[in-house]
């Protein structure tokens, strides 16, 4: 039965090239920022038109499900989690869930008026 190997031989010779062009080796940690503040700044847009008892809960959502769309992207594209000198769709991830929860709590404690 075949696998799914994200690590397969066919992408060497690509790897090779990439490496010898002196492109860099995957995205800054500043382009992955700036794409997780675009992504926050969209949930936040989505969760705006929602009545204001429900603005919390709908926004603590989409950022949620946009966690789990950056952990899809860094469970596919093969990065480290751990030990990287730059911010990796790991970290975003982490960003995405920590936004969940803090509006979460924020909604809980009624620091958000809802």
């Amino acid at each position: 039965m075949a696998t799914f190997n994200l690590n397969h031989h066919r992408n060497e010779l690509w790897r090779r090239r990439r490496h010898r062009a002196g492109d860099p080796a995957g995205e800054t940690g500043e382009s992955v920022l700036v794409s997780w503040l675009l992504t926050a700044v969209m949930c936040l847009a989505l969760a705006a038109p929602c009545p204001p008892a429900a603005l919390p809960w709908v926004a603590a959502g989409l950022f949620s499900l946009s966690g789990f769309a950056w952990l899809g992207l860094a469970l596919t594209r093969g990065v480290p989690p751990a030990a990287a000198p730059t911010l990796t769709p790991w970290d975003a991830a982490l960003l995405s869930f920590a936004a969940s929860f803090g509006v979460q709590a924020a909604a809980r404690l009624g620091l958000l008026g809802a």
